[in-house]
């Protein structure tokens, strides 16, 4: 079961991962901004089939012999999940090496062209986009919070029920193979890392909420529905995924107090559940995203108006460093989902804070 869900994740990152340059905006390639019609060009179509035929091919030969590796030669299920998120951190890797190679050659010809010399960069500013906005509520956020103080609150009150070793970790096998000292601080800090992560998707969904919309100056009603569209279904995945962390690692937490509640292959359960509930709306939100994401009908590419062209602020067209932007999280411009605006120092406290938290507490719990 957990072979075949590696197998799955690997198709399916293999997948995202080659049609990622159809997924995002036209106007983008490559982490580069590329006004109309230049996006439109031989070259850039070129660039795009090829990245996506090697990736896909990369991709489906590293499942492949994955697959018949297991099978094959026998490999336990635990190193074969090591060999599996290897092989996945393998793919990721190909399509960055690919991806950068790409970025600098679209980079290079956008200079060497002059795409945007004697072009007017207009920016639209839309007073009405904010009330149009449909995202979760903060308030449904705050829920999951209160299930976790009240498993902080349980846990305490049956501190000399719990066992002399606190599990740390699980194996692929559901099993626990790591295990701390019982102490006050190790037995609440699983609920403790969730609170600090529940914490960070409430703030991740605030962020989005008022990050300043980027709509196209040359093709403003659909670039408006992507951003609405966007924050939207962002918003529901990162409300899946703070249910999902919120019921894996609670139930871990109960089977502490409660030893009866559920062995190995209920860990194992849990985790498979959480893994499908986070890639069902990952996908659902790749989906949303991707019908807005081709190449619209030729709109104003001879009026002499474009986006504004910010791929200073782009760093390798992955990072965004903008310190006049007040937008914490901005969306990427080659991925899925969202980034933070590292030139914004509100972006370090909200995102990097939390995370040197959880290391801290998973360091001193040993």
């Amino acid at each position: 079961m957990t072979i075949g869900l590696m197998v799955f994740i690997m198709v399916l990152l293999a997948a995202v991962q080659a049609f990622m340059p159809y997924l995002v905006k036209a106007t983008e390639v490559f982490g580069i901004y590329v006004p109309e019609p230049h996006y439109r060009q031989e070259f850039i179509g070129r660039l795009k089939k090829n990245y996506s035929r090697l990736v896909l091919a990369g991709g489906l030969t590293s499942v492949l012999f994955y697959a018949l590796a297991v099978n094959l030669l026998h490999i336990p299920e635990g190193q074969g999940v090591i060999w599996g998120v290897g092989l996945q951190l393998g793919i990721v890797a190909f399509s960055m090496a690919l991806y950068f190679k790409n970025h600098l050659t679209v980079k290079k010809e956008k200079q060497q062209q002059g795409w945007v010399l004697g072009k007017k960069e207009k920016v639209i500013v839309d007073l009405q986009f904010r009330n149009d906005l449909e995202m979760v509520s903060g308030i449904a956020f705050l829920l999951p919070m209160l299930i976790t103080v009240g498993l902080i609150a349980l846990t305490l009150t049956h501190y000399t029920q719990l066992p002399d070793k606190i599990p740390a970790h699980w194996g692929a096998d559901g099993q626990a193979d790591r295990f701390s000292e019982k102490t006050i601080f190790s037995s609440i800090s699983m609920p403790v890392i969730l609170l600090i992560m529940q914490v960070l998707f409430y703030f991740m969904n605030q962020a989005r909420k008022t990050s300043g919309s980027k709509i196209s100056a040359t093709q403003k009603a659909q670039s408006r529905k992507r951003e609405l569209a966007s924050r939207k279904y962002g918003s529901w995945l990162l409300f899946v995924t703070s249910i999902s962390v919120t019921l894996l690692l609670g139930s871990l937490q109960l089977s502490l107090i409660y030893p009866e509640l559920g062995g190995a292959l209920w860990v194992m359960a849990m985790t498979i559940g959480f893994a499908i509930l986070v890639l069902a709306g990952t996908a659902l939100y790749t989906v949303k995203i991707a019908q807005f994401a081709s190449s619209p009908a030729a709109g104003q590419s001879d009026s002499g108006i474009i986006d504004a062209d910010n791929d200073r602020h782009w760093k390798a067209g992955i990072f965004y460093v903008n310190k006049e932007d007040p937008s914490i999280m901005v969306e990427k411009r080659f991925g899925i989902g969202w980034t933070v605006n590292l030139g914004n120092p509100k972006s370090w406290v909200m995102v990097f804070l939390p995370l040197a938290a959880i290391l801290l507490i998973a360091f001193l719990v040993k």
